[in-house]
């Protein structure tokens, strides 16, 4: 009988100190498997993700491939680099001019030279105008254009104050123009 209670206790024993039991083991399961569900939930929220990524990627793709072959994209382009080139020619002209001012102290001499710049620049606006109205322009190029309306709203108040500070020989009225005159230039 000792023998049987000791065999029996010992068996006990080695039951405890095994491994976990079946229900132990089918609940840590259940726990991996849930943490797996998880996993693969939020890899598939991110496969759909790269998949929206990447389809917004080859829209972009096709819409430049579409637009380099586009008759009023070329000449939206073409339009936009003569409209840069000659105001920036003008914008170093009236620079140059001020530059002068400020050394020699003298607006008078340069009164001629600011008019004709500033005829010059409104002349360029006056044909980016025009030539843009002849081209239909796409979603993209439409807000490029529209930025630089809202710089073409503020550019003649700019002028007028650098033509009035020229016209009444005041330097200071003429900086207060390029001031503003360099503001618009968040527009571009």
């Amino acid at each position: 009988m000792k023998k049987l209670l000791f065999i029996s206790t010992f068996i006990f024993i080695l039951t405890s100190c095994g491994g976990p039991s079946p229900e132990e083991e089918l609940a840590s399961a259940e726990q991996q498997k849930e943490e797996l569900v998880e996993v693969l939930q939020t890899e598939t929220v991110e496969l759909e993700r790269n998949k929206q990524r990447l389809e917004i990627i080859e829209n972009e793709i096709s819409q430049a491939e579409t637009s380099q072959s586009d008759e009023n994209v070329q000449a939206y382009i073409t339009v936009i680099e003569d409209y840069s080139a000659s105001l920036t020619e003008e914008l170093e002209a009236l620079g140059s001019v001020i530059e002068e001012i400020r050394q020699e102290g003298d607006v008078d001499e340069a009164d001629d030279d600011i008019e004709s710049i500033i005829r010059n620049i409104e002349d360029t606006i006056s044909t980016y105008e025009s030539e843009v109205s002849d081209i239909e322009l796409n979603e993209t190029l439409m807000r490029r254009h529209n930025s630089i309306q809202l710089a073409h709203e503020e550019i003649p108040q700019a002028l007028e104050a650098i033509r009035n500070g020229a016209e009444d020989n005041n330097l200071s009225i003429i900086e207060e123009g390029i001031s503003a005159l360099n503001d618009v230039s968040e527009f571009y």
